[in-house]
């Protein structure tokens, strides 16, 4: 095995020292690199070690609470809008090698920076986004912005035919972590609407997703077989009714739609079975309708057992079910998908399942927080 070596600058002197006296009490658990830097003002000399946080192998570490997220069990969360672009913006400027992404829509400037800059570096950047389905509204709201990522050298494709919308939206980088996103890639998803978004280490996951990255890039088909990773049109609409079916106590769901028969069917079917099922929804205006879209089928919902409620600000666009949380068997999905028949079964979406309790109780607390409004 051919020998790595770190050349650090002078300036940098100080700041390995001080890395490497707080590293025993990082790896049982005491700290995290992002507390390191705030105890001992390592600042701009510290990110030129450019030792990434997967290197340490902390995946044992207790979970900790960060200002950009929760990380626990391999995991890092990320709550918007509270966590912004931070943790994203990190792992694109830490690139070595390779930055893959699909995405639904990409707008903003922050993150395109952060793409052209990888590229301009050395790094190998593809984007596989959206594409036929905004040609048939007559307006591609990717376009100048496609432009301008191939222009500093980034390869993109326009994703394929085969679904009916790439809604997809996650990162891959280095082939060593992803990111799942329920936001897209505007300003106003790290600025005024509630998603989420998870990191993952796992190697199995991230390989399923680099597998599918490279069929979907080549317009070819692929399998799947993660049991966390939830895939449309593959397989969303089994296991996110099978969240569903399977709390026992609590249901706590964020959704942008309300337009599947099937999901409102199983939401009313917990709640008759004594399940405390609370939903919020955005209030679904468009195209200067003052009618909200989803008004209709809460007031089915609440006249059938589910709590259910719109909520305007901030704008609803998660796509997450909560079971269990706090309690035995707890689980949560959140993903790119709708509840909608086109989001389940038609188009490319991803999502994950994950039981990690810190996650659990984060997600959660975001939902009474709102729920409270």
């Amino acid at each position: 095995m051919k020998s790595r070596f770190l050349r650090f600058p002078r300036a940098a002197t100080l700041p390995l020292v001080l890395f490497c006296a707080g590293l025993i009490p990082v790896l049982a658990g005491a700290q995290t690199l992002e507390s390191l830097k705030s105890q001992y003002a390592l600042g701009s000399a510290f990110e030129s070690l450019r030792l990434p946080l997967a290197d340490l192998n902390l995946s044992g570490r207790q979970p900790v609470l960060s200002r950009h997220g929760v990380q626990a069990q391999g995991y890092t969360l990320l709550t918007e809008p509270t966590s912004g672009r931070a943790q994203i913006l990190s792992l694109l400027d830490g690139a070595q090698s390779t930055i893959d992404l699909t995405i639904y829509e990409i707008e903003d400037s922050q993150i395109i920076a952060a793409l052209t800059g990888a590229a301009k570096r050395g790094v190998t950047v593809r984007v596989l986004y959206n594409y036929y389905s905004f040609q048939t509204y007559g307006h591609d709201p990717n376009a100048p912005y496609i432009a301008q990522l191939k222009s500093a050298g980034v390869q993109t494709k326009p994703a394929g035919q085969q679904f009916a919308i790439t809604h997809q939206k996650t990162f891959l980088i280095d082939g060593s972590a992803a990111v799942i996103m329920t936001f897209n890639l505007n300003p106003s998803y790290f600025t005024g609407t509630r998603d989420f978004g998870i990191v993952t280490y796992d190697p199995g996951q991230v390989a399923e997703i680099g597998n599918v990255f490279e069929a979907d890039w080549a317009y070819k088909s692929v399998s799947v077989s993660q049991s966390a990773l939830v895939w449309s049109p593959d397989n969303s609409r089994d296991k996110i009714l099978g969240v569903i079916n399977g709390a026992a106590k609590t249901l706590e769901v964020y959704n942008e739609e309300t337009q599947d028969p099937q999901s409102m069917q199983a939401l009313i079917a917990a709640a008759k079975r004594g399940v405390a099922v609370r939903f919020i929804t955005a209030v679904l205006t468009s195209g200067g309708n003052s009618t909200d879209g989803n008004a209709a089928e809460r007031q089915v919902l609440n006249a059938n057992g589910v709590q259910a409620k719109g909520l305007s600000s901030p704008y609803i666009h998660a796509k997450v079910v909560l079971a269990d949380a706090g309690g035995t068997g707890g689980q949560v999905f959140l993903g790119s998908e709708n509840f909608s028949s086109y989001s389940l079964d038609k188009n490319r979406e991803l999502g994950i399942i994950l039981k990690d309790p810190a996650i659990l109780s984060s997600i959660r607390s975001a939902f009474e927080s709102d729920w409270a409004k």
